[in-house]
């Protein structure tokens, strides 16, 4: 019984200790632990929870391990996995490039073999067939043909208005009516050489380089350099117009001549150069290689590469002061004055080097009246000057700056219709000059004339008349057809970089269709041109509202086109004929 007591305290002592109490209290038959005991009870406990922490540590640093171990393992296995895919889509690459390139070499080598060497074989046969068929036409005798001349309308004088209203009150308002619409001229394509391809002239230089033999010239400023061989120049015309001209053109088409036109051609695509301006550059290199031969080799070998162009140029021969001589005849598109001209067909040609002044004895040009058979398209004189591709020459004019090389240009086209310089755009010189100088100027006459008005802000038809008054003031202080510097622009419309080159050349209709340009492009005014036969006169649409009894817009003749009124900016003269109908032209 003792025994059990004891056991049953034992047992309970223990069971406090793991219940963490400090004191124990035992029943009156329970036995005394000693104080050591306890104490190394409690020792063990914490050794065996220390002990549980470590392992559990150390468990927790071992699955660190192992996770970073595999981490490791699996980056190695994939930057081992993507080098080998790199490697095998290399491989792979270099496979197909391979095949590519043996495919294409193959398709070239089947290409030349058996459809361009061909084909050009084709186009050289049917050149020379064309060549020897026209060779055996012009040795039938040349037919006569009658010279004409168009003469241009000469414009009256005429100012635009200066600030001032031109009205006493007693006048009455003038309504033009529109007879009709000048419509712009078409565009037409140029022709292309059947054989000419991208980078041909390269090509050509490349071939005849050996050869050491070029004509090199300035065209405009740019230097052009074109290589031939040497045996083109070696024909004479001798004595007989038509068995002579047939014979040089036979020598010719049987020379190396495929590697010149392409030099030139690549130089007018590169150039910008318009169908007159690919003449002159032709011209210009047969003058060079034939010397400017006086029976007329150099104009024959112009005109055979005009035709191998695709250009229908012609031969003819003419009784000039010093004899009988040879001259090239030009298929304009457009209608040009002052240049003497025949009809053949419905066509007319122009004769070339000719000055209107010369007497020509009538009746007596001679011309074949078939072209060659390549020779298709007429040749334009359209002038674009946003497209050029020359370097321009910095000029200045009243403070304005223009292309001196694009003016040189334009003085050598052939006089054209209006329509063409109406629907010329600015150069870019022009553009900006235009854009950066006279749009501040105008704004600023804007801006004085609010700063004195300052109890009523301006409206926008004061304004727009304010710009327009400004822009006029302008053109009639710096351009007048009275400074014209020479016979030969006063028969001529002109460009804006030919006016301000000419130090203010133009008459009124030039100074009109530069007013209408200015007030559409820059002003952002809608203008159109009235035309007359003997007057021209810019016409402005103004914003809503009435012009006050001080503008020259006040009670203003005008033209009612599509439901709007558009104010002339000037007054017509007593010398312009029935000035209640006019033509229009609109942008």
């Amino acid at each position: 019984m003792k025994n059990r007591n004891i056991l049953i305290s034992i047992v309970f002592c223990l069971s406090c200790l793991a219940g963490g109490r400090a004191e124990v209290f035992f029943a009156a038959d329970t036995v005394n632990v000693p104080q050591q005991e306890v104490a190394a009870a409690d020792s063990t406990v914490n050794e065996k929870k220390q002990l549980h922490e470590e392992r559990k540590a150390d468990r927790k640093e071992a699955i660190k391990n192992e996770s970073e171990h595999i981490k490791t393992e699996i980056k190695d296995a994939a930057t081992e996995l993507e080098e080998s895919v790199k490697e095998e889509l290399q491989n792979k690459k270099e496979a197909i490039k391979e095949s590519f390139s043996r495919t294409k070499a193959n398709l070239t080598e089947w290409f030349n073999e058996n459809i361009a060497a061909n084909t050009v074989g084709e186009f050289a046969e049917i050149q020379r067939q064309n060549n020897q068929a026209f060779c055996d036409y012009i040795r039938s005798p040349w037919e006569d043909y009658t010279l004409e001349i168009r003469e241009r309308n000469q414009m009256e004088e005429g100012m635009f208005f200066t600030g001032k209203s031109p009205k006493n009150g007693t006048d009455s308002v003038l309504v033009v009516q529109v007879v009709s619409v000048i419509e712009p001229l078409k565009h037409i394509l140029p022709p292309v050489p059947e054989n000419y391809y991208e980078g041909a002239g390269t090509e050509a230089v490349s071939n005849l380089v050996s050869k050491q033999q070029f004509a090199a010239f300035k065209f405009y400023g740019q230097d052009i350099k074109v290589y031939y061989n040497p045996t083109i120049r070696n024909i004479n015309l001798g004595k007989g117009l038509e068995k002579g001209v047939a014979k040089v053109w036979q020598y010719l088409s049987d020379q190396e001549f495929d590697p010149v036109l392409f030099q030139l051609y690549q130089y007018k695509e590169e150039l910008g150069l318009n169908d007159y301006q690919y003449y002159l550059l032709t011209r210009q290199f047969a003058d060079l290689v034939f010397n400017k031969a006086k029976k007329g080799e150099n104009l024959i070998f112009t005109v055979f590469l005009l035709n191998q162009t695709g250009y229908d140029a012609r031969i003819a021969q003419f009784q000039g002061e010093g004899g009988s001589q040879l001259a090239v005849l030009l298929p304009f598109f457009e209608e040009v004055a002052y240049t003497p001209y025949l009809r053949i067909g419905n066509n007319s040609y122009y004769l070339m080097d000719i000055m209107p002044g010369k007497k020509l004895a009538q009746s007596s040009v001679k011309v074949y009246n078939k072209a060659h058979a390549n020779a298709t398209h007429p040749i334009s004189i359209r002038n674009e000057p946003q497209n050029a591709k020359i370097a321009p020459i910095y000029g200045k004019f009243q403070g304005y700056t223009f292309d001196e090389r694009m003016a040189q240009m334009q003085t050598e086209l052939p006089a054209g219709p209006m329509e063409l310089y109406a629907d010329a755009d600015f150069s870019d010189l022009m553009n900006k000059t235009f854009l950066y100088k006279l749009l501040p100027e105008t704004d600023s006459m804007v801006s004085k004339r609010q700063d004195a008005n300052l109890k009523d802000r301006l409206s926008e038809r004061e304004i727009q008349e304010i710009k327009i008054i400004n822009v006029s003031q302008f053109l009639n202080r710096a351009l007048s057809s009275q400074t014209k510097q020479s016979a030969r622009l006063g028969t001529r419309h002109l460009y804006p970089e030919t006016m301000f080159f000419k130090r203010g050349s133009g008459d009124i209709l030039d100074r009109s269709i530069l007013l209408c340009h200015i007030s559409n492009r820059i002003l952002k005014i809608p203008a159109i041109l009235v035309v007359y036969p003997n007057f021209a006169m810019a016409a402005v649409c103004l914003a809503d509202g009435e012009s006050s009894p001080e503008s020259p817009f006040y009670m203003g003749d005008y033209v009612e086109w599509n439901g709007k009124k558009y104010y002339l900016c000037g007054k017509l003269p007593k010398a312009v004929k029935e000035p209640g109908a006019a033509l229009i032209y609109r942008w």
